[in-house]
């Protein structure tokens, strides 16, 4: 072959890549999260401040530095929001996370109790994407809802007025089995696509996190199309007229190869907003403090007021244990100080202490607010929110909440509609 037939080979199938290629690395260089330039990382500039928006370097979609450790909760972060920045994903717990939270908060009161041995199991939980659902199997407790005192005007997010307001829309008592037969699956996917909305509107993300791009991605359907007809039509050729159409066929497999990196590249993450990076950040820095707070750390005088209001995010974070366990050691070392006893606040939950003895009878452990001589019971109150929290993941298996009826694309195929 000729050295100017082979350099015009080359040239047909590198022409469709070499054009792909930079389109694809600019676009994937636009899916790396903002940040402010100038600003300490997880703060946000001052009123009037004049800064720059720039992309996460070194390779990395999202900051990955150094970040400050925060004592206390992103001003206005509740739990679930603080799980949903933080990975981009509304997860099982920082639905069920929230509604412990509303407890916490006074809005509702948690209390476990035997289940009716003659009640019929709960029904399977609904399948996801054709994935079939795990068999249920009957609890051994259920846990009932109790509704206290009303949320004043703007005390709560728009989602947590839903779910607070579903959950009690029969009366101001319910349990998870009753919420189950009533179809609450729909209700926790609404919150979860609460907390989606709430983050956008927040403006740490242009539109929905878990949006990958797919309809850009499938431009490359009509590439495809076009490389599997010049390699058809060229096939054919050198089959039926013995005609060497290598050109056409060096081209069909040029836009063959550039469809594929455009499918694959194209796609990537809702970035973060320069803001929602510096809610992330401030997130983790709270994080870090639940992650690595130690006893001789937290004053004996603000322990009662900190362990309940931070429990919750401690769940998200997946340190519940550790929170519990480092309360406990508070407590502890302040006893043998001679500085007294610790006291809890716990009337948001009952029986904590009893929750894996329902055989026994239940305490009421809501109505100890004051000395603790057994420390455990920190723990037993861990296990129980935890237990609670994994009563209400049971009513739906989210997936990863995101569907067209709420304008993200992710989706199991090319959404071209």
């Amino acid at each position: 072959m000729p050295a100017d037939e082979r350099i015009a080979l080359m040239v047909a199938a590198l022409v469709p890549v070499l054009i792909v290629l930079p389109a694809v690395v600019w676009f994937r260089r636009r899916r790396r999260d903002a940040v402010f330039a100038g600003v300490t990382p997880g703060e946000l500039p001052a009123l009037g401040q004049q800064v720059t928006r720039t992309r996460v370097g070194g390779g990395q979609s999202e900051w990955s530095g150094p970040v400050a450790v925060r004592f206390t909760p992103p001003d206005g972060m509740t739990p679930g929001l603080v799980g949903t920045v933080i990975d981009g994903r509304a997860d099982v717990v920082d639905v069920s996370a929230t509604l412990i939270d509303l407890a916490v908060r006074g809005y509702l009161r948690l209390h476990p109790e035997p289940v009716d041995p003659a009640a019929p199991p709960p029904p399977p939980a609904p399948s996801h994407r054709g994935r079939p659902a795990p068999a249920s199997a009957r609890p051994d407790r259920d846990w009932r809802l109790t509704r206290l005192l009303p949320a004043p005007p703007g005390a709560l997010l728009s989602f947590e007025t839903l779910l607070l307001g579903r959950v009690f829309a029969q009366g101001p008592e319910t349990t998870i089995g009753e919420l189950k037969k009533r179809g609450f699956d729909l209700t926790m996917r609404e919150a979860q696509i609460g907390l989606y909305r709430e983050v956008v509107d927040r403006r740490w993300y242009t539109k929905h996190p878990r949006d990958r791009n797919r309809r850009i991605g499938c431009l490359a359907l009509p590439l495809l199309l076009v490389a599997i007809g010049l390699l058809g039509y060229g096939g054919a050729a050198l089959l039926t007229t013995a005609r060497e159409n290598h050109l056409l066929i060096a081209l069909g497999a040029g836009l063959a190869i550039a469809s594929g990196i455009l499918f694959i590249g194209m796609r990537g993450r809702t970035p973060r907003t320069a803001e929602g990076s510096a809610a992330r950040i401030q997130a983790l820095g709270f994080k870090e403090y639940l992650t690595k707070a130690e006893a001789g750390q937290i004053r004996f005088e603000e322990a009662a007021d900190l362990f309940s209001r931070y429990l919750p995010y401690a769940m998200v974070f997946g340190v519940a244990d550790r929170w519990a366990k480092t309360f406990a050691d508070v407590a502890t070392r302040a006893h043998l100080a001679g500085l007294g006893d610790a006291y809890f606040d716990f009337t948001w939950i009952d029986g904590a202490d009893l929750v894996w003895n329902l055989g026994t009878g239940i305490g009421d452990l809501g109505d100890l607010i004051g000395s603790i001589g057994d420390f455990d019971v920190l723990t037993g109150v861990a296990d129980a929110a935890g237990d609670f929290a994994s009563s209400a993941s049971g009513l739906l298996d989210f997936g990863d909440g995101c569907g067209g009826c709420d304008g993200c694309d992710v989706l199991d195929g090319c959404d071209l509609f």
